[in-house]
């Protein structure tokens, strides 16, 4: 097929309403996450809880939803993945998360298990989170932290632009931030929501979330 043949192709099926948001929205690479245009489909006009607006494996569970704010492009409900907002978690833009990771906010009292102790996690731009990794309450991790698989964080690293591993987690290595190439895609999504129309959702939608964005996030 000829360009000319393809790029008007492209051009008419962009133009199409539900259809052309979808394939931009396929840019953005929502893999193992159960992305389909069905399950777009279903967000636009049957799910009445819109406190979940990202595609999410059918294994990935989430506790809490209304205690999350997740950036733009940002791909992290995967396979296996655990993810809790019994606290609070704030996720900037452009973070990947591989299979099979744990979020944890909040964790059982030592004295009451019956009671929690409610903590915040933040996790800066361009992060990337090792599959098996597993990060706890009350971590900070600025931007571009790159967490080795099997990874257990406890404790903050805000200066970001490093590579941490082990468990539990020490940093192995820095990376130069004026190497580091930022992403950017052509078009930029919150979930399900293109980012020009995310805050009008907010208001509309999202008006009992108590979630803040730190500044340093």
């Amino acid at each position: 097929m000829k360009k000319p043949v393809k790029k008007l192709i492209k051009r008419i099926c962009y133009s199409l309403p539900l259809v052309g948001t979808f394939l931009r929205m396929m840019q953005v690479g929502y893999v193992d996450c159960d992305f389909s245009f069905w399950n777009y489909f279903k967000f636009r006009f049957f799910c009445r809880n819109r406190l979940l607006y990202h595609p999410k494996a059918k294994n990935c569970i989430v506790r809490h939803p209304k205690n999350m704010l997740i950036g733009e492009n940002s791909v992290i409900f995967k396979n296996g993945c655990y993810i809790q907002g019994g606290g609070k978690l704030a996720v900037g833009k452009y973070v990947i998360f591989a299979t099979n990771i744990g979020v944890i906010t909040a964790n059982h009292k030592l004295t009451n298990q019956n009671k929690h102790d409610r903590g915040v996690v933040e996790i800066g731009d361009y992060c990337w989170v090792g599959m098996n990794s597993i990060i706890l309450p009350n971590v900070v991790l600025g931007q571009r932290t790159v967490v080795g698989a099997g990874s257990v964080v406890t404790k903050s690293f805000p200066e970001g632009f490093c590579v941490i591993a082990g468990n539990p987690a020490k940093k192995i290595k820095d990376i130069n931030p004026e190497e580091f190439v930022k992403p950017k895609a052509e078009y930029e999504f919150y979930g399900w929501i293109p980012k020009e129309k995310f805050e009008k959702f907010k208001k509309k939608h999202l008006r009992e979330n108590t979630i803040f964005f730190p500044k340093n996030v």
